[in-house]
């Protein structure tokens, strides 16, 4: 193999004197090309270097492939390898070195050629992928901190751009990279826009949201200030409905009951969706309007996807026409829930209480009426045997009816004798007309 004359030791030498630039900016402009450049030439600098190259003699590689990069800059095949090849090279040197000046040197000459790669290709007509270019420059120089410290705030701007380009390829660790750049150049606003970008864009990679949502709780250290950036975003784009639905939420759980529904109605056009209509029903059933909620809640079942929450929805219409004081469609309601989902133990709770406010409604409190709290009873205990949600609180309210149950005097008096059943059916009763069983 030939071997590097004087000249071009000498030539790579002043190259690496202090305020000459990069190896390559300093040594690339000795190179001449023929107008028409030979194919023998091209066969023969490639061959040259590519030898030198795979036997890690990057000071013999370096003229022929100088001239490749010159010259030829695609061949063969029409790609960037060489540009690859050529950051190998000067990398390689580099990390050779026990100088830190010429470390530097030659780190700035592969820098170089990550800038000059996809312009040198393109004006030979070749494609290269500028996305590449600039994720593979940000990682360069992240790999070499130390020698390239005051390069690292090009890094953040590197995967960003490279995000823009082709945004699937990146995965957690760059787009979190992106964002703690961001933060940490107190470009809070820039974060926050980026990471909605990337909600959107991202949205069927399961790693992204919980990201997201972290940083998010590390960006935003009061409610105000989200609504704030909201408030900010609605006012540039009135039609976002991702933003209108999370400042609904937000209105609502900061009971800023006047926005929630001066913004409600906007948020029924863009999104007239099931949820959207039973997130509006739980608002007005929140704030007492029984009927509108009712209204609204028998709407979504109709919608598409209504059914998906069919059991809450006909809950929370049992709770309404219980504000309502309408106890025999209240129990349909909650009987509609429990044919959902038979285990649905909220459901058997509200028909419980739903059967001691009769009992508070009738007011006689009578042997008869005191009867009803065996009932109510049955379900509190129904739901702590079906649903391990609600265990504790059923049985604290069954708890509690004991001391109300008819006494032992009233069961004399009523010839009650305890197993026996006993229908509820009479009186402002005569709407349950279910059976218990005297305790």
């Amino acid at each position: 193999m030939p071997t590097l004359n004087r000249k071009v030791i000498i030539v790579l030498l002043a190259s690496l004197i202090p305020g000459s630039g990069s190896i390559l900016q300093s040594a690339h402009a000795q190179v001449v090309c023929e107008e028409e450049v030979d194919e023998n030439a091209m066969r023969m600098n490639y061959t040259l270097y590519a030898e030198y190259w795979r036997n890690k003699n990057w000071t013999d590689s370096i003229p022929y492939l100088r001239w490749i990069l010159k010259c030829a800059p695609g061949f063969p095949g029409n790609s960037d390898r060489n540009f690859e090849r050529a950051v190998d090279v000067y990398e390689g040197l580099a990390m050779e070195s026990d100088s830190v000046e010429i470390r530097r040197s030659y780190l700035d000459s592969a820098l170089y050629i990550h800038d000059i790669a996809v312009p040198s290709l393109k004006d030979v007509g070749i494609d290269a992928s500028l996305f590449f270019w600039y994720f593979s420059k940000g990682r360069f120089l992240q790999s070499h901190a130390d020698d390239l410290d005051d390069f690292q705030d090009d890094i953040g701007p590197l995967y960003r751009k490279a995000y823009d380009l082709n945004t699937d390829v990146l995965d957690k660790y760059y787009i979190n990279y992106i964002i703690l750049d961001y933060v940490q150049k107190d470009l809070k606003t820039d974060a926050i826009d980026f990471m909605d970008d990337v909600e959107i864009r991202m949205s069927d990679n399961p790693e992204i949201e919980p990201m997201l949502d972290d940083w998010r709780g590390r960006l935003f250290t009061s409610p105000d200030e989200r609504i704030a950036y909201l408030e900010d975003g609605l006012a540039d784009d009135p039609d976002n409905v991702t933003i209108v639905s999370e400042l609904f939420e937000l209105y609502r759980d900061e009971e800023m009951r006047d926005k929630v529904y001066e913004l409600a109605p906007r948020l029924m056009e863009l999104d007239p969706s099931a949820s959207t209509v039973r997130l509006v029903a739980k608002m007005r059933l929140d704030d007492g309007d029984a009927e509108t909620a009712i209204e609204l809640y028998t709407e979504s079942l109709g919608m598409p996807d209504g059914k998906s929450a069919a059991r809450e929805v006909h809950y929370n219409i049992g709770v309404a026409e219980q504000e309502l004081e309408r106890f025999s469609r209240a129990r349909a309601s909650y009987r509609r829930a429990l044919r959902e989902d038979p285990n649905f133990g909220s459901a058997l709770i509200a028909i419980g209480d739903l059967y001691q406010t009769a009992v508070q409604e009738c007011g006689s409190f009578e042997r008869e009426d005191r009867a009803v709290y065996w009932l109510a009873t049955d379900y509190f205990n129904r739901a702590a045997a079906r649903d391990a949600n609600v265990v504790v609180q059923a049985r604290q309210r069954a708890s509690r009816l004991r001391e109300l149950y008819p006494s032992a005097e009233d069961k004399f008096f009523q010839d009650w004798k305890t197993g026996d059943k006993y229908t509820i059916d009479y009186g402002c009763y005569m709407w349950i007309g279910e059976t218990t069983t005297v305790r």
